[in-house]
């Protein structure tokens, strides 16, 4: 075999591998929250009165990163909530979507990773029934970006997650907002529903070791 036909059967068989990976129908996909860490003995308290999807879907959009669904799907609001990635082939042609099972959304499975976030920057993350949860100073999130697509390349895929939310309170040092913005980045050779879950997890881990860091900047 000439060295020029081995090349076209690597490209082929890279090709059919990235291509059985992209399902053309649904994939749904479960994200574990992650174990809740304990509160501070001492902190500021606060309480998370809103995590809200805020993210912005197209119908065709000009680039892969922009959240997507299918023309009978993308006014439904119920798969919205769920929808965190679009498979593609490598011409760019949408082939099916990933979603989250319908006990999840990606404000859902935010939440907690934010409230961990909180408290490894020092503050105490209040529940109702709490002592001082009334006293509390409210704490609102938009979820602003939240997406996986993959960037096709000459001998391997690209899988992006790009997180970003917005965070306010009504007193203190949050008040003139927060925003916090990631992107992460995984090499395969195909791509899987596994792969998906864990370039979502990934995501969702570093924004909020992120978070934590600028949070850590205001209070200096």
């Amino acid at each position: 075999m000439t060295v020029i036909r081995r090349t076209r059967l690597l490209l082929a068989m890279t090709f059919l591998m990235g291509l059985s990976a992209c399902a053309v129908d649904r994939s749904t996909v479960s994200i574990d929250p992650p174990e809740s860490i304990a509160n501070p003995v001492n902190g500021v308290d606060v309480k998370l009165v809103s995590v809200t999807d805020s993210r912005l879907f197209e119908f065709r959009p000009t680039t892969p990163d922009i959240p997507s669904l299918s023309e009978d799907e993308i006014n439904n609001d119920s798969i919205k909530a769920r929808a965190f990635a679009r498979k593609r082939n490598s011409y760019g042609k949408a082939l099916g979507d990933v979603v989250l099972p319908e006990n999840q959304t990606v404000a859902g499975i935010m939440k907690p990773a934010l409230e961990n976030a909180f408290r490894a920057a020092g503050y105490r993350v209040l529940e109702p029934g709490n002592p001082e949860f009334d006293k509390a100073i409210p704490v609102e999130v938009k979820v602003i970006q939240f997406w996986s697509w993959i960037e096709w390349g000459f001998w391997e895929l690209g899988l992006h997650n790009k997180a970003e939310v917005s965070i306010s309170a009504t007193e203190g040092p949050m008040a003139e907002g927060l925003t916090v913005f990631n992107e992460t980045v995984g090499k395969h050779a195909a791509v899987f529903d596994g792969d998906w879950q864990q370039s979502a997890t990934t995501g969702i881990m570093d924004l909020g070791v992120k978070v934590t860091d600028e949070l850590n900047k205001l209070r200096q």
